[in-house]
């Protein structure tokens, strides 16, 4: 479609304070459906999947059946780490008992982060498009940071500079020792 006057136009959230970009966009090009979806990480046809070899060493924290990991690199926002099964185990097969134990770890971390301090809201995202293993995004958004806010933090958090690495290791040890005072242990 090389008709401009055929392409979807914007949404309204482009000229909202919180989206971080300006200028002359356009929404891609619409492409057709596949039959199916690529295949994940951890799934037949894709990648291994790099959770399921990685050592206890790569993460924050760990207990029986969690694990809590920085990215490789810091991010743009002051806090990202990603809790994840240990097992090989998607969101839809969580047993009774792991998905009580889901809402109960996101609570445990979302009050880790906050004691990191300066932090406005901790927000939670699941994608699952990248690997099979179950994992979710948790953001420390800062205080007072109006343009953070919302669905548009991940975006910021790619593009504003990575967060000075003094920082971010700090911020990650608390993380790790107060999500270890309520059980599991700190590996940092």
């Amino acid at each position: 479609m090389s008709d401009d006057a055929e392409r979807l136009p914007l949404p309204d959230f482009v000229r909202w304070p919180i989206f971080p970009f300006e200028g002359d966009l356009q929404v891609r090009e619409v492409t057709p459906k596949r039959a199916e979806d690529y295949p994940r990480d951890g799934e037949p046809g894709g990648s291994p999947c790099p959770s399921c070899t990685a050592p206890d060493s790569e993460y924050l924290w760990v207990d029986e059946h969690w694990r809590v990991r920085p990215p490789l690199q810091p991010s743009g926002a002051p806090v990202l780490v990603f809790l994840e099964t240990r097992a090989h185990v998607d969101l839809d097969g969580l047993d009774d008992e792991l998905a009580g134990e889901l809402g109960r770890m996101i609570v445990r971390l979302d009050r880790a982060i906050q004691a990191v301090g300066g932090i406005g809201r901790v927000h939670v995202n699941r994608w699952g498009d990248g690997g099979s293993h179950f994992h979710v995004w948790c953001y420390g958004r800062p205080l007072g940071d109006t343009q953070m806010i919302g669905f548009c933090l991940p975006l910021w958090a790619m593009t504003l500079p990575p967060t000075p690495t003094d920082q971010w290791n700090a911020s990650l040890a608390v993380i790790a020792t107060e999500l270890a005072q309520r059980g599991g242990r700190s590996m940092v």
